[in-house]
């Protein structure tokens, strides 16, 4: 017979950030543990079940029949335990609060947030900030991260997103690079492309460039926007970046067919909507996108 107040809750957390995943190594990445102590969480559940609730192998972890019923129960009681450090942070009060860390692309935080910290800090000189380049939403469902820019909207019914301004692609290159060309007769597989790595997967710009099959005329790739914007400044070649920080280095925009425009959504949890800190740092951030992305 099972047990119920003797159920291992974290080990709990450890199976549904694998079953999420599909992946020990980036459970393990989520939650802040080795993979050897996830593992012997999840051996630890399955023994005081008595089920079999993965089968874990080199190509990652894949639930068995048992898991997937085991998941619809557990899953909810993770979320309500992953609430309890965020709901802690949004009650803490006096001198000493901690930095509000805001996570978003790089090209948000060097060229939207960073430049405007100063008006934030005039508004309220106590805040601290903490920037985090990342796309991934797992740091804030964890309760790492109290406000997340993303280029997806997320589904999980405990984060409230909120639409911000259009980020508009085009293609771009210095003008030392373009002297010469015909910019109405350019064909872009006869250039140099500097574009995004595969380590994003299949994003709008990758699909494009897909699309347009030109992906034999990449000639640097990089995980890193503001590598390709500075590339693209001395002249290596054209790169697909946001037209708000291409124009302000300075850079040209190639005729082509029109690249997909990236819908920002600025994302919290429902918990810190009233937050007076929080929602603080939320309309500067609103404020911060109208300014550069509409008012370049």
């Amino acid at each position: 017979m099972i047990n119920e107040q003797a159920i291992d809750w974290d080990a709990i957390r450890c199976f549904v950030a694998v079953a999420r995943r599909s992946s020990l190594s980036e459970a393990a990445d989520e939650l802040g543990m080795s993979i050897p102590t996830i593992s012997r969480r999840i051996d630890g559940l399955e023994t005081q079940l008595a089920l079999k609730l993965l089968q874990r192998g080199p190509r990652g972890a894949r639930l068995t029949e048992a898991g997937h019923a085991i998941l619809q129960v557990a899953e909810p009681g993770a979320r309500q335990l992953s609430q309890i450090a965020r709901r802690a942070r949004a009650l803490q009060e006096g001198p000493n609060l901690p930095a509000v860390r805001i996570s978003a692309t790089e090209s948000v935080i060097a060229d939207v947030l960073a430049p405007r910290l100063d008006r934030l800090r005039a508004q309220d000189p106590s805040i601290s900030i903490d920037l985090e380049v990342s796309n991934d939403i797992a740091n804030l469902n964890a309760g790492r991260t109290d406000v997340a820019i993303r280029m997806v909207r997320p589904a999980e019914e405990t984060l409230i997103a909120r639409r911000l301004p259009v980020i508009r692609l085009g293609l771009f290159a210095s003008p030392d690079y373009l002297k010469g060309r015909d910019l109405d007769r350019l064909v872009l597989s006869d250039e140099h492309l500097v574009w995004l790595d595969r380590q994003y997967g299949e994003i709008a710009e990758n699909t494009w460039l897909k699309a347009q099959g030109l992906e034999a005329s990449i000639r640097l790739s990089s995980s890193s926007v503001r590598a390709l914007l500075n590339a693209a400044v001395e002249g290596v070649g054209i790169a697909p970046l946001p037209a708000f920080a291409a124009r302000k280095a300075g850079l040209i925009e190639v005729p082509h067919r029109a690249m997909p425009e990236r819908q920002p959504w600025l994302v919290f949890h429902r918990d810190t909507k009233t937050n007076p800190r929080l929602q603080l740092v939320r309309d500067w951030i609103v404020t911060c996108f109208k300014e550069e992305i509409l008012d370049p």
